[in-house]
């Protein structure tokens, strides 16, 4: 008899698996593999990894399968060009908004990342690092920012995990800390600003075909 597995419990079996290198780029995603794996009924399956597809991770071709989203330099561009346009009006509608509790838990976040430098771990930066900015998109309170911007987030996570070739997260940790002081200060200007250094320091650390 199969056990009770949801699609969310297939989604985010999947998505740790792509989180750590588990399944790389390109990779094929098995659905009876997975319903097997999983104890789990096929239909179950399809339905956690059309879950995945919405939100970018995986790409679903007709008679093929799917697979581990493989994007390319163009794809890249216009994640974070869209990331760009999404957060910049996030940070005017959250500067009046954020409580000074958000803003000291983002505080926290900073520490954390600053204490990962010692034990430089890329899937436990992009855990810490959509946390940090989510505070700032909760704080926006528009669902619809928040929906898209998970969805870019996600696909920025494989650009990170497998493109990434800082091996650290020093310039992100000054990007992150502009944003704080801008916060801080409660200074609009600056805190745009930020945001667009921020992005720049995000695709300046990507090497993609």
């Amino acid at each position: 008899m199969l056990r009770s597995v949801s699609a969310q419990d297939v989604y985010d079996y999947v998505r740790k698996k792509i989180i750590f290198k588990e399944l790389f780029p390109g990779a094929r995603i098995i659905e009876e593999d997975l319903a097997a794996e999983l104890h789990t009924s096929r239909t179950t399956v399809r339905a956690g990894i059309m879950r995945l597809h919405y939100e970018g991770l995986v790409v679903v071709q007709r008679n093929r399968g799917a697979f581990v989203a493989q994007p390319n330099w163009v794809d890249m561009n216009h994640v974070y060009t869209a990331r760009r346009v999404l957060e910049l009006e996030v940070a005017r509608l959250a500067l009046p908004r954020i409580t000074d509790e958000a803003i000291a838990r983002m505080d926290r976040l900073q520490e954390k990342l600053i204490a990962l430098e010692q034990r430089y771990s890329m899937a436990e930066y992009v855990k810490l690092n959509q946390a940090f900015h989510w505070e700032l998109i909760q704080a926006a309170d528009n669902e619809y920012l928040e929906k898209f911007l998970r969805e870019l987030f996600n696909k920025s996570a494989i650009f990170l995990i497998f493109y990434d070739n800082s091996n650290s997260g020093k310039l992100s940790i000054k990007s992150h800390q502009r944003l704080l002081d801008a916060l801080h200060a409660r200074d609009e200007a600056a805190l745009l600003d930020a945001v667009v250094g921020d992005i720049k320091c995000a695709t300046d650390c990507i090497t993609i075909s």
